[in-house]
């Protein structure tokens, strides 16, 4: 069995033309539905045993005052929200719902978080607040606690990321492309700023923590690799959006849109390898066999597209037709685990939903390049290189999509005052500086139950 869920859209594209004479050789909904395919991932979870934390409880002797009151209030009732959100049990929950519930808590928590940071003499607790999600990255639910204020903020905002992202394949699905591209540089920007302020910030004046310590959406790595992820996704949707669009696609760009994007998916894969390997190891084994079939369906893509600008807009016959060969045989199944061409379909794979898009796009391929070679020994009678010449094909793809900035809320913190020596109860615990709260997360944290 597998948790990896592929989502493309099942819209269909009507195109329409005036008395076609021979095969329809535009470009087919399958062609759309390929290039457009992403994965769903979970969003991390909050547990069901951190369920009942109760910040007016917690902060009951030095939360008197009614602004930390109400924040504290706040904080109980987005944090329920949220747990809510995340644990409705039902298959089909929406991703946009989920953010707006992270969102929501983010502001309560991080007032509560700068409050003890400012304030750390006062920050006194009188009951001990253990923290505890699961990750939603991972194949298996593993979950990892913590006392510090610090992780579950880290994770709200993860969460934050994965219902962006979530909303961008719901939108992808329904064949909103465009929408989900802004969701899937949202969830960029939400990784990048994880990457290198959230997290650099906190870790860094906590030592070194056990990488296995931390969920996966914890990891600087693993934020890291995200992101370049999510940028790729939402070009995909870029890509889609313009084969959407009525007339002739600008086939020059697409080709250097889409091996922009296999390159991309081949950094995260790099980044993961080399910088969060126990964390790849976690991950179900089919997604990567997925990242695998879009690296090299990308790149045959773009020779598809980039054949297409030679022969229609270049009118160099011979060399379109020796490069939409290259790209036909790219669309092979491999040999080889470590060989040329597709990842092998098996019969349980995720893959095996995209089989027959896949052969419809390489039958549209064999058909535009049997016309193209009819009309060539007919009419143009143009020589076909034997191999591409280096200097007409793309060196490097176009990355263009920027993550959307993101930043935290500028908060005020809430006063915590320290009641006169003997007239409150004694306190179960101190929250501290961060680099206490690292201490703490190091100490803590579970790596599994």
């Amino acid at each position: 069995t597998t948790n990896t869920i592929l989502i493309h859209t099942s819209l269909p594209i009507q195109y329409q033309m005036d008395g076609p004479v021979g095969p329809d050789l535009s470009h087919p909904d399958s062609l759309i539905r390929i290039t457009s395919t992403v994965l769903k991932f979970r969003c991390p979870k909050i547990t069901a045993k951190a369920k009942k934390i109760d910040f007016a409880r917690s902060f009951r002797t030095v939360g008197t005052h009614p602004t930390t009151q109400s924040v504290l209030k706040t904080a109980n009732s987005s944090r329920d929200y949220l747990y809510k959100s995340l644990n409705t049990g039902k298959k089909n929950v929406p991703h946009k719902t989920i953010a707006v519930a992270a969102e929501k808590y983010i502001t309560p928590i991080h007032q509560l978080l700068i409050a003890c940071r400012v304030q750390p003499e006062s920050a006194r607790l009188d009951e001990r607040l253990i923290f505890e999600w699961s990750t939603g990255i991972e194949e298996k639910e593993r979950s990892f606690k913590s006392e510090a204020i610090m992780y579950e903020l880290v994770m709200t905002i993860a969460t934050e990321a994965m219902a962006a992202a979530g909303t961008g394949t719901d939108e992808c699905a329904a064949g909103e492309f465009k929408g989900a591209c802004r969701n899937f540089k949202k969830a960029a920007g939400i990784f990048d700023y994880l990457a290198k302020t959230q997290l650099p910030q906190w870790l860094s004046k906590g030592g070194k923590i056990d990488d296995d310590a931390l969920p996966a959406e914890a990891k600087i790595p693993v934020c890291e690799a995200m992101k370049v992820l999510m940028l790729g996704i939402s070009q995909q949707m870029a890509v889609a959006t313009v084969l959407m669009k009525e007339g002739t696609p600008n086939w020059s760009l697409l080709a250097k849109l889409s091996l922009g994007i296999s390159e991309q998916f081949k950094e995260f894969v790099t980044i993961m390898r080399s910088k969060a390997s126990s964390t790849k190891d976690r991950i179900d084994l089919e997604f990567f066999t997925l990242m695998t079939f879009q690296i090299e369906m990308q790149r045959s893509l773009s020779l598809y597209f980039h054949s297409r600008h030679y022969f229609e807009k270049e009118l160099k016959y011979g060399l379109a037709i020796a490069m939409l060969h290259k790209a036909v045989s790219m669309t092979k199944t491999r040999e080889t685990p470590t060989g040329r061409g597709l990842p092998e379909i098996r019969s349980k794979s995720p893959l095996k939903s995209l089989e027959k898009d896949l052969n419809d796009v390489k039958k549209h391929m064999n058909t535009l390049l049997a016309s193209w070679e009819k009309d060539n020994s007919g009419v143009y009678f143009e020589k076909v290189p034997l191999k591409l010449p280096a200097e007409m094909t793309l060196s490097e793809g176009t990355q263009m999509m920027k993550p959307e900035p993101y930043e935290l809320k500028v908060v005020d913190p809430v006063a915590l005052i320290l009641p006169d020596a003997g007239s409150g109860g004694e306190p179960i615990d101190m929250v501290d500086s961060d680099a206490e709260l690292a201490r703490q997360l190091q100490e803590q944290l579970n790596a599994e139950d």
